[in-house]
Protein backbone atom coordinates (compact mmCIF):
# COMPACT_ATOMS: atom_id res chain seq x y z
CA UNK A 1 0.00 0.00 0.00
CA UNK A 2 1.42 3.63 -0.59
CA UNK A 3 0.91 6.60 1.24
CA UNK A 4 1.87 10.32 2.03
CA UNK A 5 3.19 12.20 5.20
CA UNK A 6 2.00 15.66 5.72
CA UNK A 7 2.99 18.13 8.64
CA UNK A 8 0.69 20.77 9.74
CA UNK A 9 -0.94 23.41 8.16
CA UNK A 10 0.88 22.00 5.10
CA UNK A 11 -1.00 21.53 1.43
CA UNK A 12 1.95 19.56 -0.44
CA UNK A 13 2.78 16.38 0.98
CA UNK A 14 6.41 16.10 2.91
CA UNK A 15 6.61 12.65 1.71
CA UNK A 16 5.71 9.95 -0.47
CA UNK A 17 5.89 6.17 0.57
CA UNK A 18 6.04 3.41 -1.97
CA UNK A 19 5.01 0.54 0.34
CA UNK A 20 3.90 0.97 4.13
CA UNK A 21 3.20 -1.70 6.29
CA UNK A 22 0.88 -1.77 9.06
CA UNK A 23 2.17 -3.66 12.16
CA UNK A 24 0.51 -4.39 15.45
CA UNK A 25 2.55 -4.62 18.69
CA UNK A 26 2.57 -6.94 21.63
CA UNK A 27 0.36 -6.54 24.94
CA UNK A 28 3.88 -4.43 26.40
CA UNK A 29 2.80 -1.13 23.33
CA UNK A 30 -1.07 -0.56 25.37
CA UNK A 31 -0.65 3.23 24.69
CA UNK A 32 0.28 2.97 20.76
CA UNK A 33 -0.11 -0.35 20.13
CA UNK A 34 0.55 -0.11 15.82
CA UNK A 35 3.79 1.20 13.79
CA UNK A 36 3.90 2.00 10.34
CA UNK A 37 7.09 1.07 8.53
CA UNK A 38 7.88 2.28 5.02
CA UNK A 39 10.39 2.26 2.28
CA UNK A 40 10.55 5.39 0.05
CA UNK A 41 12.68 6.45 -2.86
CA UNK A 42 11.36 10.22 -1.42
CA UNK A 43 11.37 10.62 1.65
CA UNK A 44 12.28 14.55 1.34
CA UNK A 45 9.46 15.07 -1.39
CA UNK A 46 9.52 19.01 -0.48
CA UNK A 47 11.62 21.73 1.02
CA UNK A 48 11.08 19.85 4.55
CA UNK A 49 13.57 17.75 6.12
CA UNK A 50 11.31 14.88 7.58
CA UNK A 51 13.88 13.21 10.40
CA UNK A 52 14.65 16.49 12.04
CA UNK A 53 10.60 16.79 12.47
CA UNK A 54 11.11 13.11 14.88
CA UNK A 55 8.77 15.69 17.60
CA UNK A 56 5.75 17.34 15.34
CA UNK A 57 3.19 15.09 15.13
CA UNK A 58 1.85 14.25 11.44
CA UNK A 59 -0.84 13.22 8.97
CA UNK A 60 -0.43 10.07 7.65
CA UNK A 61 -2.92 9.43 4.55
CA UNK A 62 -3.04 5.85 3.32
CA UNK A 63 -4.32 5.31 -0.64
CA UNK A 64 -6.97 3.28 1.05
CA UNK A 65 -8.78 6.10 2.54
CA UNK A 66 -7.52 6.33 6.13
CA UNK A 67 -5.73 8.62 7.61
CA UNK A 68 -3.80 8.67 11.15
CA UNK A 69 -1.80 10.74 13.47
CA UNK A 70 2.11 9.50 13.50
CA UNK A 71 5.32 10.82 14.96
CA UNK A 72 8.61 9.65 13.17
CA UNK A 73 10.15 6.71 15.03
CA UNK A 74 12.90 5.82 13.48
CA UNK A 75 14.22 6.63 10.30
CA UNK A 76 17.19 4.90 7.88
CA UNK A 77 18.69 4.02 4.43
CA UNK A 78 18.80 0.97 3.14
CA UNK A 79 22.01 -0.79 0.56
CA UNK A 80 20.32 0.85 -2.40
CA UNK A 81 20.17 4.04 -0.89
CA UNK A 82 16.32 3.95 -0.16
CA UNK A 83 14.97 5.53 2.60
CA UNK A 84 12.82 2.84 5.62
CA UNK A 85 11.51 3.45 8.58
CA UNK A 86 9.05 3.12 11.22
CA UNK A 87 5.59 5.56 12.13
CA UNK A 88 4.72 5.57 15.60
CA UNK A 89 0.63 5.98 14.96
CA UNK A 90 -0.98 8.17 17.78
CA UNK A 91 -4.58 8.00 16.96
CA UNK A 92 -7.42 7.45 14.21
CA UNK A 93 -6.37 3.45 13.33
CA UNK A 94 -8.99 0.91 14.58
CA UNK A 95 -9.32 -2.55 14.35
Amino acid sequence: MKAMLYMPGQEEPVSVFDKVEIVKMNDNHAGSPYRITYYSTRLNAGKTMVELNRDVKMVLKLEDGRSVDVLLQHSSMDTQGKAIGVLRVLSGLND
